[in-house]
């Protein structure tokens, strides 16, 4: 009996410590963004984005619920396409402004897993270099996004965190026709963050 008391005990009181971890915290993550132009009508030698950042605040109620407002940089995709009047190269560089709801998961007193939802203001600017000329256009769009994720906490204070992120594209809901013209927003981040 003494037994199941302490055990008790002992969990109400981790129960509590993870209750306690209410604050505000920021993180920063690196990473890689899969989207590349799609190829079709003429368009070839695609590369994805690519290299990825991010910067941002967050406050955490309790252990199970956080939100979060962040900047990312989501790289630039470029292609080629050779057509009748020559050769024309495009580049879309794209970034956004971010708000996120977290769903966390505490496994253990160092490990926890999150999932979250998001609305992603997005920008995109399609810049395009032919027969010496160029010429440019930019579009925004508010976007919904998904993900998942986990965090080590190296002390206190710092956690390391890994993450995958889908983003609805930018780029095909801006096209003028129905035809999806990218792979799609898929995001791979580790980042770590710092709670005051």
């Amino acid at each position: 009996m003494k037994k199941i008391i302490i055990a008790s005990i002992l969990s109400m009181s981790a129960v509590a410590a993870h209750a306690a971890e209410s604050g505000a915290y920021v993180f920063g993550n690196l990473g890689y963004n899969s989207e590349k132009m799609k190829s079709h009508e003429g368009i070839s030698d695609s590369k994805s984005a690519g290299g990825i950042w991010e910067v941002g605040a967050g406050y955490r109620f309790g252990s199970y619920f956080a939100t979060e407002l962040s900047y990312l940089d989501l790289g630039k995709m470029k292609s080629s396409a050779t057509g009748r009047d020559g050769k024309a190269n495009f580049s879309i560089p794209m970034h956004a402004e971010r708000l996120a709801l977290v769903g966390i998961l505490p496994v253990s007193e160092d490990v926890e897993l999150f999932g979250k939802v998001s609305l992603n203001n997005v920008h995109g600017t399609l810049k395009v270099e032919a027969d010496g000329s160029s010429f440019s256009a930019s579009r925004s769009k508010v976007l919904p996004g998904i993900g998942i994720g986990a965090s080590y906490a190296i002390t206190k204070n710092f956690a390391l965190r890994g993450e995958y992120e889908y983003i609805k594209s930018a780029m095909n809901s801006m096209s003028e026709d129905s035809k999806d013209v990218t792979s799609g927003t898929n995001l791979f981040k580790l980042g770590v963050s710092y709670k005051f």
